[in-house]
């Protein structure tokens, strides 16, 4: 992997440790203000940082969260300031595995790569 598309591949995990640790805030330093997101539980594009922590807020605090996520199989592509991200990601939770494929896009914003689009499709 080259230095560009490990930059991007750290940011995609930066926003997965950031979930386990439950830091938001450390999550939404890697995504646009006016991002969108095919959610692999809300079915309508989220639009935007309001609305995604509409759909955050919306999910019951006592459901199941992930003891684990492992994002494995990387595909990056480079183009000047947008990158292309494919991957699977493995979430283990308590009674469960589940694989998800996910695509993003990504955006160099004064150096620091931005998550401009996400898509998740549960596969298993």
């Amino acid at each position: 992997m080259d230095s560009e598309s490990a930059q991007v591949w750290a940011a995609v995990n930066a926003i997965y440790s950031g979930f386990l640790a439950g830091d938001r805030d450390a999550i939404d330093r890697h995504i646009a203000i006016d991002a969108t997101v095919w959610d692999s539980a809300h079915e309508p594009l989220v639009r935007g940082r309001a609305e995604l922590d509409a759909v955050r807020d919306a999910r019951p605090a006592d459901g199941p969260r992930p003891l684990d996520l492992q994002a494995t199989e990387p595909v990056i592509d480079v183009f000047g300031d947008v990158a292309l991200v494919r991957h699977v990601l493995v979430v283990t939770l308590p009674h469960a595995q589940e694989r998800i494929r996910n695509t993003s896009v990504w955006r160099r914003v004064d150096g620091h790569w931005l998550c401009v689009h996400n898509h998740e499709d549960v596969v298993g």
